[in-house]
């Protein structure tokens, strides 16, 4: 079940979110809007795509690299999030889609009104009728 704000619960519903909270706790890179890259274990994704990031390396577009123990990219930096090959994306927006979702109620467990009752009666006497003719 997704927790967050109305907002939040939109971006999650309507874009690519749930990809990316489904790669919490492995190793993704991320291209930034000024160039640079970011490697590293995801901690946490927000409902802004926000990414939070554990042991990471951050690559400037001059090709230095930078060990960081946690680090923060807000969502808004982001240009590109690189997704493993091994993950199959169709299924994996599947799952976090449907972890959201709550059990339909049994059918059965309804109960009619009387109304509701007799008007069905009514309707299967009819179809009785007519599957004798």
């Amino acid at each position: 079940m997704f927790i967050g704000t109305s907002k939040e619960k939109f971006h999650f519903h309507n874009t690519l979110l749930c990809l990316v909270q489904a790669m919490q706790g492995r190793n993704i890179t991320v291209d930034l809007r000024n160039d640079s890259c970011v490697c590293g274990r995801v901690a946490s994704v927000d409902g802004y795509m926000n990414i939070s990031f554990s042991n990471a390396v951050y690559c400037d577009p001059q090709g230095n690299e930078y060990q960081f123990d946690d680090l923060f990219l807000q969502g808004r930096n982001i240009r590109y999030v690189h997704i493993p090959e091994t993950d199959s994306m169709l299924s994996t927006i599947q799952n976090a889609i449907g972890r959201g979702k709550r059990p339909k109620p049994d059918r059965k467990d309804v109960k009619k009104s009387r109304k509701v009752q007799k008007a069905m009666k009514q309707h299967m006497e009819t179809v009785a009728l007519l599957d004798m003719k």
